[in-house]
């Protein structure tokens, strides 16, 4: 067959060759390309067929129940269409029943990993990587594009990626109910480890946000129409750029966590991905963060020995926020800006409320006081995170870009784009899928293929 095929691609190519075609030649090369693909699908599903025909004549009269280990007996043989990535096999195998369990089951659809399914797991993890990066359909044109296959229905491909996706899930929970912390002694490493944390909400259906209130009271009724996913960035540092000093983090090193749940429920998992890493062992943990509450709660009950430190960046929005809040008091608001920030970059934040105090608010512009006081208590609130002279000077991290690049790798490029409204149920399971992948870490859901 190989041979046959072979000489029937020889002669597809020597007439496209040959032939008077008026497009270029980038078109016939694509027509030889696709012929070959298409010849090399065919010998190696025959090949595949074979191989599974082969292990399928193996049907003994009896088998272990998979479930309780009671013994089954062989009732018949089923047929059973696969889809591979190569094309659609028919596979004849022993089909089982337990009579004491009441449920039949083939031993060989365990073997192939193809039981509930009809795709190989080569095709489902080719249909779960695109689902997971693209929208439904355009990630099924484009397997057909690539591979030749015809899904036929979107619907196989969002099923799949969702099943693919909850297995991930169940995956990393499994992963996090390990051990915890490391025994023994720490060993040489990375001595610094960041542990940064941000939200980030997601489109959902009017169902998914009920009895929840919007930041817009103008939009959805006041309804929100969206709902927070948090997302926790895991890496370490070694050293410093040689040129400018400036903190580098290790190549590789950073992997991400990502749930819908509460505050409460993400505090035990940033825990648990902590102990997984084995940050417990590295000498200096630090926790970076917006403002939001909760995450200087997680750090304070879960990681009471990491120094924590306010992302940099927002800490200077509310400085601009503060400046604007005091324009129609202040002589020159761009110079009156400078000096806070000089403030803050030493990490004097009573000089930030000192300078506010000197504007003398309650006299000339009452109205200001409250808005005032309440940007000022975001830097008063948070002195000792904002010690950014002294985190400099031992090179540590003050921005959390990383995170803030996650909430955009992990959930806007996939989840955020124009019309796209989602279930829990929908986009859990993507997410699930793109942080394992935004990890390197594809192979806990899919092992290298045995060879």
């Amino acid at each position: 067959m190989a041979a046959q095929e072979a000489r029937r691609l020889v002669d597809t190519a020597a007439a496209l060759l040959q032939g008077d075609h008026e497009h270029d030649g980038v078109g016939v090369l694509e027509g030889i390309e696709r012929a070959a693909q298409a010849t090399g699908a065919q010998i190696g599903l025959a090949a595949v067929s074979g191989v599974v025909d082969w292990a399928a004549t193996h049907t003994p009269a009896r088998t272990g129940c998979p479930d309780a280990g009671h013994q089954a007996r062989v009732v018949a043989r089923r047929t059973k269409t696969v889809r591979t990535l190569l094309g659609p096999i028919a596979i004849t195998r022993g089909y089982y029943h337990c009579a004491r369990c009441q449920q039949g089951f083939a031993p060989l659809d365990a073997r192939l990993g193809v039981v509930g399914t009809s795709l190989s797991p080569g095709l489902a993890r080719a249909c779960a990587l695109a689902g997971a990066e693209m929208p439904y359909d355009t990630s099924r044109r484009f397997i057909a594009t690539v591979t030749g296959l015809d899904l036929a229905s979107t619907s196989t491909l969002a099923r799949t990626t969702r099943a693919q996706g909850q297995r991930a899930r169940e995956l990393i929970a499994a992963e996090h109910a390990g051990p915890g912390p490391t025994p023994g002694i720490s060993v040489a490493g990375p001595d610094l480890c960041y542990i940064v944390l941000d939200g980030t909400g997601a489109p959902m259906l009017p169902r998914e946000c009920q009895g929840r209130l919007g930041k817009d009271p103008t939009r959805h009724q006041g309804r929100a129409g969206t709902r927070e996913v948090k997302i926790g960035c895991f890496f370490t540092q070694s050293g410093r750029d040689p040129d400018t000093g400036d903190p580098l983090q290790d190549p590789g090193s950073a992997t991400y966590i990502s749930t819908f749940e509460a505050a409460a429920t993400f505090a035990v998992q940033v825990q648990a991905e902590y102990h997984r890493r084995g940050f417990d062992q590295i000498r200096q943990p630090l926790v970076l963060g917006d403002g939001a509450k909760w995450i200087w709660t997680i750090a304070e009950e879960r990681l009471p020995h990491a120094t924590q430190i306010v992302d940099y960046f927002h800490a200077r929005e509310h400085l601009a926020d503060l400046t604007k809040i005091l324009t129609p008091v202040l002589v020159d608001p761009a110079a009156f800006e400078q000096v806070l920030v000089d403030h803050l970059d030493l990490g004097d934040t009573p000089a930030i409320a000192e300078a506010i105090d000197a504007l003398d608010l309650p006299g000339r512009a009452p109205e200001l006081v409250k808005p005032a006081a309440t940007e000022v208590g975001y830097f008063t609130g948070n002195h000792q995170r904002m010690q950014y002279a002294d985190f400099r000077a031992n090179g540590y991290y003050i921005g959390s870009g990383p995170v803030e690049s996650a909430c955009n790798t992990i959930v806007k490029q996939r989840a955020k784009r124009a019309g796209m409204h989602w279930s829990i149920a929908g986009l859990d399971p993507v997410l699930a899928l793109r942080t394992l992948h935004q990890s390197g870490r594809d192979h806990v859901l899919w092992p290298a293929p045995q060879t």
